[in-house]
C-alpha cells in the first residue's frame, strides 16, 4: 500500500448531516463543534497509525491544533469524514514577497489530515473552484519544515500536493511567527460541474481572503 492509500471503512468518521442517497458523493462542512472536532482528531490520529504503518513518522499535535482555528473544515465521502483542512482570513503574506501580492486564499494542511490521494485530488478541485469563485487568483500552502535533518512530514507533504498539481516557490523562508516553511501555490480554476460531485451546503470560510 501507498503512503497515500485510503483508510479502511472503520476508520473513517461519519458525516453529521446524514446525507441521502442522491445527494453528491462529497461534502465540505465547518467542523465547530466539540463533537466535529472529536472526530476529526481521532481521524488525525487513525492517519498517523496508518502511516507509521508505511515508515512514515509524524504526529497529529499538529493537525490536533489546526483543527481548533478558526475556518477548519471537514471533507467527506458518502457521509464519512476522509479529510480536513484549515482556510485563513485575512492571512499575512509578507513573507511571500511579490508572489503573495494577488488575490489569494491561504490553506494549511497536514499529513495527518491530508487523506488518501484520490480524496486530496478532490480537495484540490473543490478548493480551485471555491477561490475561482470568490473571484480570487490562488491558494496558497505554507508546509512547515525544520531545518537540518530529513523532515519526513515535510516532505511526504510536499510530495503528496506537488503530484497533486501544486507549485514550489523556492527557497524555503521564514512565515511571519517565524517558522520555516516551504511556500506552495495553486491557480483557481472554476469548475461549475463539481456541484454535482461536491456539496458546501453552509458558509465555510471567508467570501474573500485578500494579501495585504
Amino acid at each position: 500500500m501507498s503512503a497515500q492509500g485510503s483508510f479502511n471503512d472503520g476508520d473513517r468518521r461519519h458525516s453529521p448531516t446524514g446525507r441521502g442517497p442522491t445527494a453528491p458523493a462529497y461534502e465540505v462542512l465547518p467542523i465547530t463543534t466539540d463533537a466535529a472536532r472529536a472526530e476529526a482528531a481521532a481521524l488525525a490520529t487513525d492517519r498517523v497509525r496508518l502511516l507509521a504503518e508505511q515508515g512514515i513518522t509524524i504526529s497529529a499535535d499538529r493537525a490536533r491544533a489546526l483543527l481548533r482555528e478558526d475556518g477548519a473544515l471537514g471533507f467527506y465521502e458518502g457521509g464519512i469524514l476522509v479529510g480536513a483542512l484549515v482556510l485563513h482570513r485575512d492571512p499575512d503574506m509578507r513573507h511571500w514577497g511579490a508572489y503573495g501580492r494577488d488575490p489569494g486564499l491561504l490553506v494549511s494542511l497536514d499529513p495527518a489530515m491530508a487523506g488518501s490521494i484520490q480524496v486530496g485530488r478532490m480537495l484540490t478541485l473543490w478548493l480551485a473552484d471555491y477561490a475561482a469563485n470568490s473571484r480570487l487568483m490562488w491558494v496558497w500552502c505554507d508546509v512547515p519544515c525544520e531545518p537540518g535533518a530529513v523532515d519526513e512530514a515535510a516532505q511526504w507533504l510536499l510530495t503528496y500536493l506537488c503530484d497533486l498539481g501544486w507549485e514550489t516557490r523556492s527557497p524555503a523562508g521564514l512565515s511571519p511567527t517565524g517558522e520555516r516553511v516551504v511556500r506552495l501555490r495553486l491557480r483557481t480554476q472554476a469548475r461549475p460541474a463539481l456541484a454535482e460531485a461536491i456539496s458546501d451546503p453552509h458558509a465555510v470560510g471567508p467570501s474573500a481572503v485578500r494579501a495585504p
